[in-house]
């Protein structure tokens, strides 16, 4: 049985473009409780977002090794209020994390609907770029001081300039439409960035510039994390981990539909 903990007193949530899905298509018994309300979590549950009691929830399943499902913004086209159709936007499922896993020997084709360009590495750069995430995934790691933290230590191995970028918020939600200042323009002549969680590492790498980050990030197969090594950056081939970071992802049509679960079975991940 899966137990999905939903936002009850919201029903204009985007939780529910996955929640309705997965009730329809998960190939077992789904039912739904107030994220709001409970306290003692089942295993074999799943959430959206770090949204009411959901952080609490699911750390106590992470300390009873028991399994869950984490859903939340893609890596890749992400939604547009203003244009919000069943098949033009996308959501990430994980299964026992809060970021998708490296799966090796995935096609590019989900990867390539998107048009990006994965740019060469780019090593002459100036400043450093620092992406917080957000309160409630600094939570999740334990360093609800991350950004002083981190700039603090950055500052003990190098003096290139350090440029601060908060997530965007705004209007209710977050991310790139919130943006006063695109991630494009705090990209260019950086040296590397520098992030815990942050979706912003998947722009960075595609761009060529080197990933500093968290050791929990879904990044950390293609990133460096540790700050002594920033002034001499790895910078790996990212297109494998891509595509992973692609089959990963899904349209509010493909979990209705059962695409999403027919490509979490294929990849091994739903068994």
């Amino acid at each position: 049985m899966l137990t999905i903990y939903a936002p009850l007193s919201n029903p204009k949530s985007k939780a529910w473009e996955i929640f309705d899905g997965v009730k329809k298509s998960w190939p077992e018994q789904v039912v739904v409780n107030d994220n709001a309300m409970a306290t003692e979590p089942l295993s074999n549950s799943m959430f959206w977002g770090f949204v009411n009691n959901n952080l609490d929830l699911i750390k106590k399943l992470e300390a009873r090794r028991h399994q869950y499902w984490f859903t939340d913004t893609p890596y890749f086209g992400r939604f547009d209020n203003s244009n919000l159709k069943p098949n033009n936007h996308y959501w990430r499922i994980c299964k026992n994390n809060i970021h998708a896993e490296y799966i090796k020997n995935c096609k590019a084709d989900r990867f390539e609907k998107f048009n990006l360009e994965i740019k060469a590495p780019n090593f002459a750069g100036k400043h450093i770029l620092v992406c917080p995430s957000s309160e409630g995934i600094h939570n999740y790691l334990g360093r609800p001081n991350w950004t002083n933290e981190t700039i603090e230590q950055i500052k003990r191995y190098t003096d290139r300039p350090i440029r601060l970028r908060h997530k965007p918020r705004g209007r209710g939600t977050s991310g790139p439409s919130e943006a006063k200042v695109p991630l494009s323009e705090d990209l260019k002549e950086a040296w590397c960035v520098v992030t815990s969680c942050s979706i912003a590492a998947v722009q960075a790498i595609c761009e060529g510039i080197p990933v500093f980050c968290d050791d929990k990030s879904f990044a950390v197969d293609v990133a460096n994390t540790e700050l002594s090594d920033i002034e001499n950056p790895y910078y790996g081939g990212p297109e494998p981990w891509l595509y992973s970071l692609a089959y990963q992802q899904f349209t509010p049509e493909e979990v209705n539909d059962g695409t999403a679960v027919e490509i979490l079975m294929d990849k091994g991940i739903m068994q």
